[in-house]
């Protein structure tokens, strides 16, 4: 069990090929994808496996780069596969994660989380 008092955010750790990095993860319960980074990462993991097509609330849709990686939640110790989108320039943890934990939000005030 891990408990983060800094609510609404997780600490991850992201893997990308030879990338390694912490990120602080707003736990964001409305995106349906596994994890967005920052698109200034874009040079530092290079070419994207892959692009996910994105709609946004005004109906609009674009690509962005997409990757493959390994997310871990700190203090879990558990290492999830995770399709990783560069968009915007904040860390978002999305159901494709959120779903494979137990997930507590306790009063506005800390995130309770157990694989």
């Amino acid at each position: 069990m891990l408990a983060s008092k800094d609510y609404p955010y997780l600490q991850v750790s992201v893997t990308v090929g030879n990338f390694n990095s912490p990120f602080r993860a707003l736990l964001d319960t409305g995106f349906d994808g596994h994890i967005v980074l920052p698109q200034a990462l874009s040079n530092q993991l290079g070419n994207p496996d892959f692009l996910v097509k994105t709609r946004f609330a005004d109906g609009g849709e674009r690509e962005f780069p997409g990757y493959r990686g390994d997310v871990e939640v700190v203090g879990l110790g558990v290492v999830y596969l995770a399709r990783l989108t560069l968009l915007g320039d904040e860390c978002l943890l999305g159901q494709g994660i959120i779903k494979r934990l137990k997930v507590t939000l306790d009063h506005g005030t800390q995130i309770i989380v157990e694989p």
